[in-house]
Parts: structure tokens; sequence; C-alpha cells
């Protein structure tokens, strides 16, 4: 009986580590010009807006794709803001600003 709870516990992990592969692969695919690509439709839908309001603060529009981009990765299962930012500079091969950093920690705080 214990070897059998035992199996069945590395089977869940092995489960539970390949959704989150899975799920981190499908983030990297689609932040680039993909469905998690935030960029091109923040400049469409605030092309006359320099800066917008959110949450009693004004980002500009690289930063609040950054912020809608860290609320669907937390969204599709990511769990860690850490995380989220680890991923994000895997990504596009750099280190967030703060003001990159601070946007990222929002969205992925914000309740959508």
């Amino acid at each position: 009986m214990k070897n059998i709870l035992f199996a069945l516990l590395i089977f869940l992990g092995i489960s539970i580590s390949a959704q989150q592969t899975d799920i981190q692969s499908y983030i990297k695919k689609e932040s680039i010009g993909g469905k998690l690509d935030f960029t091109k439709k923040v400049d469409e839908k605030y092309k006359d807006t320099p800066m917008i309001v959110f949450v009693d603060a004004a980002y500009n529009k690289k930063d609040f794709a950054i912020l809608l981009w860290a609320a669907n990765v937390r969204n599709l299962g990511i769990e860690s803001f850490d995380q989220a930012v680890k991923i994000w500079e895997e990504i596009y091969k750099k280190s967030l600003t703060d003001p990159e950093k601070k946007a990222l920690k929002t969205g992925f705080e914000a309740k959508f």
C-alpha cells in the first residue's frame, strides 16, 4: 500500500512538473508576436494617450503592456512573482528596469 501511494505521489509530481513546463513553453511562444504580446494592442487602443492610469499609478505604454502580460501569465498558472520575472527576463533576454518590475508586480497582483 505504501509503495502504491509513493508511486502515485511521484506520478502526480511528474505530471505537475510537466504541466508547468507546458505553461512556460506556451508563455514563451506567445509572448513575442502571439496572444501574450500586448504591445500592439496597447499602442492601438491608447494611440493618443501618452500615459495610462491603472490603480492610482500612471504607466507608459510599454510598462502597461508588461502589466497586462503579468496578469495573464498569473491567470495561466504561474504562481510566484519571482517566477514571472524569471520567465519575462528569459524571453526578452534582459533584466527588468525598476518601472518595468513595478508594472509586472502590479499586473501579477491585479484581479481582473
